[in-house]
């Protein structure tokens, strides 16, 4: 799934699958307790193209690396197919499928992802040890973080490839709480991924 979590609204900062890069991160006061609210936005992987793409050229040269081998992107109207180069920043592609038509791109044109996604959702999770997924709460607004259920999980609808979706989340750190470095507590993307057509 090309679905992807950002730290901010023009959608710039990725946050960071895996590695911890660029994870959702606070500082929290454990010994009184703690809150923290944040608003997270779901939109599709993207990227920019770094050099202008004549109608011709087959290698696109990315500001920053994205996407998998096969997967399908957009410029503009244009999909294109990943052949070679996937994750990397330098991708070899075949140009004009699905009935679009190659064309040329300026430098700085968004890249994005080829995918729709229906029924999204997000949830607070903790992937090892003592389960403190409660300690997250969801929301469409901040207001509302007040009345979510802790853990639940919440259902966001549909997204367009070319919409974001915004959401709250806040993570509450019980009184009483040891220092420690929890890097298990995540929030999970669910969704049905289908190509743009």
């Amino acid at each position: 799934m090309t679905l992807r979590l950002f730290l901010d609204e023009a959608l710039t900062q990725p946050v960071s699958t895996g590695d911890m890069s660029n994870p959702d991160q606070d500082v929290f006061n454990g010994s009184d307790g703690d809150s923290k609210d944040r608003r997270l936005f779901l939109a599709n992987e993207r990227s920019q193209i770094a050099d202008a793409l004549g109608s011709e050229d087959n290698l696109i040269h990315l500001l920053t690396p994205a996407f998998e081998d096969t997967a399908t992107i957009t410029v503009g109207a244009e999909q294109l197919r990943i052949l070679a180069g996937g994750g990397t920043s330098s991708l070899n592609v075949e140009r004009g499928i699905n009935g679009t038509t190659a064309a040329t791109h300026e430098s700085g044109a968004l890249v994005l992802s080829a995918f729709n996604y229906r029924d999204c959702s997000v949830q607070g999770i903790d992937t090892e040890g003592t389960d403190e997924a409660s300690w997250i709460r969801v929301a469409a607004t901040q207001g509302e973080l007040d009345t979510a259920q802790p853990g639940a999980r919440l259902n966001l609808g549909d997204k367009p490839y070319l919409e974001s979706l915004a959401f709250w989340r806040r993570v509450t750190v019980p009184a009483g709480t040891p220092v420690q470095n929890k890097t298990d507590l995540k929030i999970r993307v669910s969704a049905m991924e289908s190509p743009i057509v």
